[in-house]
């Protein structure tokens, strides 16, 4: 006589509906584990594990389970179909966050993060497939690349049209009809994301060609050594190549290539071996006089332009101090634009839990009083919980708008103050005729505090959505004094 079975692991109630599914099926075609073994070309101990509930088995695992277990020339669809179901639930349950009360919503979503994350949880709510299987369900090679949909379920990326988004959403199984959920919130999202490249542009053009950290500022004594560091740096970036590869090439270390490009006048040897290594040999000898030309005047710089030099900054003295305490005041209005954007995210992830929350309160009445009887205290009570939980959301939802509001509102005035933070330094550099460090000025990341989110478990959910309320009144009141200190915005310089 054969072993009994051990009784199904039940801690997670979606493995276990999945676990009874299964053994049902086998209980009900009369078959051992072996014969279904040799039918599903898998092993005794992989089938019990699949059917024992302490786990989420692979989707090939159970789909094979459920063909083995249906009698030859039985119809066993409405089978599969119900098995790829309970599969799903349990994948849920195994991998979903704990807030994620309810599918991704695109309607939501605000910013390009937005739509990153709830990409990144769609795949998520899924059942997480795998990038291969991802490609297949796209429509084949090419359409949506393995390493594309993994970016993209990592919430790295956005799809870069709107074919690749519809391909995505295949792959994760979403219906047709909601695609365009999907497309409209990419065309909506997508100017916001070009006004930001257009804006980052310059700087990747500044560096193109080159990988790596952008180098340091020229900062030179003298107009003439700033000539030649400007040149010797032209010649090696037009190269391509990177400071390592001039180490090896010039067998010298790199902190001293990187001062000598950074203004520090190089001997002799230096500027002859430099430029024969990096320019081509057609025009070597050619780039090497005009080197040595400004090399020689490096060595005698003239006197009266240093003259000029000193007397210049003399002068702009007062001009300099205003600008630069003008930089600093809008460095600090930038920190406060930052933290402002993370408070507002943050509590729009809070409050989307709190309504997903709310309405699975709001179903739950719901069911509740449809079984209990009209005139019973019990009824009564539960009409006053639901109408103070449909109350509830509808203020959550108030909020949650609110909230993504304020985040656009804050992201568009930080592309204002960038702007006219630019405009400033390069004011600043003027003014002073030397290239500033402004190091200590870079290091400003988005610290923001913490804006006090409640967790709505713990805490009454009418006091949750006052402090929330009055988060985003002070956040709105800096944004007001910020808009107004920036004031109206026009196309071109900033102001």
């Amino acid at each position: 006589m054969a072993r009994p079975e051990k009784p199904v692991d039940r801690s997670v109630p979606e493995h276990a509906a999945l676990a009874d599914f299964l053994r049902a099926l086998r209980a009900a075609s009369q078959v051992t584990y072996d014969q279904l073994a040799s039918v599903a070309q898998l092993s005794p101990s992989t089938l019990k594990r699949a059917a024992s509930g302490a786990g989420v088995p692979k989707l090939s695992t159970v789909l094979a389970y459920v063909m083995a277990s249906t009698p030859p020339g039985a119809a066993c669809d409405a089978d599969l179909a119900q098995a790829r179901l309970l599969w799903k639930k349990a994948r849920y349950a195994s991998i979903l966050p704990r807030y994620s009360y309810h599918a991704p919503d695109p309607k939501l979503c605000a910013t390009a993060d937005d739509l990153r994350n709830s990409l990144r949880d769609l795949h998520l709510w899924a059942g997480r497939p795998t990038m291969r299987s991802m490609e297949g369900e796209a429509g084949g090679i090419g359409i949506l690349p393995r390493s594309t949909a993994h970016r993209i379920s990592l919430g790295r990326t956005l799809p870069i049209s709107e074919r690749q988004m519809r391909s995505y959403l295949t792959a994760c199984e979403v219906p047709t009809h909601r695609h365009e959920d999907w497309t409209q919130a990419l065309r909506r999202i997508r100017p916001a994301i070009e006004r930001h490249s257009a804006h980052s542009a310059p700087l990747e053009r500044k560096h193109a060609g080159r990988r790596g950290r952008p180098r340091r500022p020229i900062r030179a004594a003298t107009r003439e050594a700033h000539d030649l560091a400007a040149f010797l740096r032209h010649l090696v970036d037009e190269a391509g190549i990177r400071t390592f590869e001039l180490s090896r090439r010039l067998r010298m270390p790199k902190p001293r290539i990187s001062d000598y490009l950074a203004g520090r006048i190089p001997p002799h040897e230096f500027v002859v071996a430099l430029v024969r290594a990096v320019a081509p040999p057609a025009v070597a000898e050619r780039r090497l006089a005009h080197a040595m030309s400004l090399w020689d005047r490096a060595m005698k710089p003239s006197s009266r332009g240093s003259a000029v030099l000193r007397g210049a900054v003399v002068r702009t003295g007062s001009r300099e101090m205003e600008v630069y305490e003008r930089l600093t005041a809008s460095l600090e209005q930038q920190q406060a634009l930052r933290e402002s954007m993370e408070n507002a995210q943050k509590l729009a992830i809070v409050l989307m839990a709190m309504i997903g929350k709310l309405q699975v309160d709001i179903a739950t009445f719901e069911e509740t009083r449809f079984r209990l009887h009209d005139t019973s205290p019990s009824h009564v009570d539960l009409a006053d919980r639901l109408r103070r939980a449909q109350e509830q959301t509808v203020r959550a939802k108030e909020e949650l708008k609110r909230a993504q509001q304020a985040r656009i509102r804050a992201e568009e005035l930080a592309l204002r103050l960038q702007e006219q933070i630019a405009v400033l330094r390069s004011e600043l550099e003027h003014a002073s005729g030397l290239q500033k460090r402004l190091a200590p000025f870079e290091l400003l990341t988005g610290t923001g505090q913490d804006p006090a989110a409640p967790d709505h478990d713990d805490i009454d959910i009418d006091i949750a959505l006052s402090r929330a309320r009055q988060i985003l009144n002070q956040s709105e009141a800096g944004l007001d004094h910020i808009a107004d200190d920036l004031g109206p915005h026009r196309s071109g310089r900033a102001a």
